[in-house]
């Protein structure tokens, strides 16, 4: 059965403050994902969403899977810079928008192909599925489909 829920702005914030997400504020990340922090585009406050984010290099890939919708992709889109924590370590980032079609490409497959254990956690949570490397790949596909793809550029620990 398919969750309802899945595109509602109230369903992903419930899920953002409650279960293992509120979790990551404190204990490591899980691979694969990241806290992001932003700058709420009209209260000014700082705002944290764990999302999933396939690290290529110095480059996060995520994908906001209410797609306009997103509150944290609002927020970027009105300043981009933001902080990622990955793992234990807090990085700034700079949101960029994919507008090349072959590193489109390349995002897209990597985000879709990368299957990490907490994907069998999220999945579930998300589109109220049993959790099998197949069906969490579709899942993956269809947030790249309905969502927005973004890039997030992490700088060096020297540039801070």
């Amino acid at each position: 059965m398919a969750n309802p829920f899945a595109k509602s702005r109230w369903f992903h914030r419930l899920a953002n403050y409650s279960g293992p997400p509120a979790f990551f504020r404190v204990l490591p990340l899980p691979r694969g994902f990241t806290l992001l922090t932003v700058t709420g585009r009209r209260t000014g406050r700082r705002r944290r969403r764990p999302i999933r984010a396939i690290r290529d290099g110095s480059t996060l890939y995520g994908v906001a899977i209410l797609g306009a919708r997103s509150d944290w992709l609002r927020n970027l889109r009105a300043n981009p810079r933001a902080q990622a924590r990955v793992g234990m370590r807090t990085r700034e980032a700079t949101l960029r928008e994919i507008t090349d079609a072959a590193e489109r490409e390349k995002a897209e497959r990597l985000y879709v192909e990368t299957v990490v254990p907490y994907d069998y956690f999220d999945v579930p949570l998300v589109d109220w599925t049993w959790p099998s490397p197949a069906r969490i790949r579709r899942s993956h596909r269809d947030w790249l489909q309905r969502g927005t793809l973004v890039a997030f550029e992490l700088e060096s620990p020297d540039e801070q």
